[in-house]
């Protein structure tokens, strides 16, 4: 069905129940008939207003998201060099599809936010009943992932950025707040999750055998980028299992053992390029926390790697 048999359908059914609520002689006209025939211009007016509020609709102002995000700082759940010197380790999906629309952007870092809580729970394996950041948070908390004040703080955050995604009419201002406060609570519960993975893939790196010496290595390269201060916190504490990667980033990170066409060559050159300027970003990021000399090894070890191929 198109669009606008879609619009033409929504606009006939509220125009017959204003109607008929209208000449009910028992019922006057009144805020319910007004919402209704509201309703029924909606469809009518996406091309000329980016939202629309109804009555008793609701605004997202920049204030209350300003505060929201001070709550976060405060609960501890991101550090304090993110607070004082914000980084960023790569662009997140929420960046990249948001465009300039306000909306969009907190529409979208609300997905990105339960999708690494749903993760969060996966890898520390805590069982939820129910769906949602509001049960995923609160299982979180029983278990001790999250501290009382981190759950309740992106439990504050959260009805914000649903109204956003319900239409609610969003100050132009949030468009620049999520863009950058965004990727710090990612980040922040990134680095969370990496507290459980990095451990686990330096547990596997101790028993590397074979081909397991690639793919736990680049594993390993891999959450440099998504957990880069849990990476460096938990390697900082196994300093001969970190001597061994950066002395081996050439051969099990940046080898292309896989190619077999010219195609193929193509395009694990692009993801082997991608990784390494990933890496360096995050390693660039992490130079003014209390981790900067691994950080400073690892980029100057980044920096002399070469990209080859075994055919």
């Amino acid at each position: 069905m198109r669009p606008r048999d879609i619009q033409i359908i929504i606009t006939a059914i509220a125009v017959l129940l204003a109607a008929g609520h209208a000449w009910l002689p028992e019922i006057k006209i009144d805020a319910i008939t007004v919402t209704l025939l509201s309703i029924a211009v909606l469809p009518w007016l996406g091309p000329l207003f980016k939202s629309v509020e109804l009555p008793g609709g609701v605004k997202v102002e920049y204030q209350d998201l300003e505060r929201a995000e001070k709550k976060i700082e405060e609960s501890g759940l991101i550090s304090q060099e993110q607070v004082l010197r914000p980084m960023q380790k790569h662009q997140y999906s929420f960046q990249a599809v948001s465009g300039d629309d306000p909306n969009l952007a907190l529409s979208g870092l609300r997905i990105e936010i339960e999708s690494r809580l749903k993760d969060l729970l996966e890898k520390r394996k805590v069982k939820t009943h129910g769906n949602g950041v509001n049960s995923f948070t609160r299982s979180l908390e029983k278990t001790g992932v999250l501290s009382h004040e981190e759950a309740a703080a992106i439990r504050d955050l959260i009805p914000l950025l649903n109204q956003a995604a319900h239409g609610a009419k969003v100050e132009d201002s949030a468009f620049g707040w999520a863009m950058d406060f965004g990727p710090r609570i990612l980040g922040a519960l990134e680095d969370r999750l990496g507290e459980t993975t990095v451990p686990q893939l330096i547990e596997d790196w101790k028993k590397r055998d074979g081909a397991a010496v690639q793919e736990i290595g680049t594993e390993l390269s891999k959450s440099l980028v998504q957990s880069p201060e849990a990476f460096l916190k938990t390697m900082s504490a196994n300093p001969s299992k970190l001597n061994a990667w950066i002395d081996g980033l050439e051969t099990h990170t940046f080898t292309i053992y896989e190619s077999r066409t010219e195609l193929d060559d193509e395009l694990y050159l692009a993801f082997y390029k991608k990784l390494k300027s990933l890496m360096l970003d995050a390693t660039r990021a992490c130079k003014n926390t209390e981790h900067k000399e691994i950080a400073a090894r690892i980029e100057d070890a980044l920096n002399k790697v070469e990209i080859r191929r075994i055919w």
